[in-house]
């Protein structure tokens, strides 16, 4: 299974411990299926909209499940994003939990109004959220801001003629959010075949 740039970058950011990832918007599932391979994640809920996507999904991870770690544990679910459960799961998830919800492949201004329709439910909950919007990110990060989401990791992949940018936010640990990137964003810009560095 090869990854291109931005997803592997992705998958290198989820290096903190959580009980439940939810991979949102998942498409092909390929960044779920490669967080779960590298052992980290036990559990993780793939969740997209579509229905002929997460159907050959389903059959896709039927077929080579058996490359993932015994212990792993996955759902694929059939859903808008906005309505997922965050305190509950296929392990019966506490509320001192710590979950991920990874939105990426989509535009900024989508990302908000499903942040807009999440953020309260996220109440005495502890979730971070990985975002990689396609366009619209300035918009995006002015509403990060309002609703006070604290960045923890940013990264900017350089990818066809593209840059991306990678941001894993919460509500409970980091830095204030800029409007333009943080210095940790600026400082490592990640090329298709180099890294360059201050």
């Amino acid at each position: 299974m090869k990854l291109n740039k931005r997803l592997l970058t992705l998958s290198e950011m989820v290096n903190e411990h959580y009980d439940l990832v939810w991979d949102c918007c998942c498409d092909h599932g390929l960044l779920g299926f490669k967080i779960l391979a590298d052992g980290v994640i036990k559990e993780l809920n793939f969740v997209d909209l579509v229905p002929d996507i997460t159907n050959k999904l389903k059959r896709k991870l039927q077929q080579h499940g058996h490359h993932l770690p015994k212990d792993a544990q996955w759902q694929v679910l059939c859903q808008d994003v906005s309505e997922i459960a965050l305190a509950k799961s296929a392990s019966q998830l506490t509320n001192d939990a710590r979950q991920l919800v990874i939105i990426s492949g989509i535009g900024g201004d989508l990302i908000i109004e499903i942040l807009n329709k999440l953020t309260p439910n996220c109440s005495g909950l502890h979730v971070d959220f990985l975002l990689c919007p396609v366009q619209h990110t300035y918009k995006l990060r002015k509403r990060l801001r309002e609703l006070q989401f604290k960045s923890k990791d940013e990264r900017l992949v350089l990818e066809n003629n593209r840059g991306y940018e990678l941001m894993l936010i919460s509500h409970s640990a980091g830095q204030a959010m800029s409007l333009t990137g943080s210095d940790m964003m600026w400082k490592i810009i990640l090329w298709p075949q180099v890294i360059l560095t201050n």
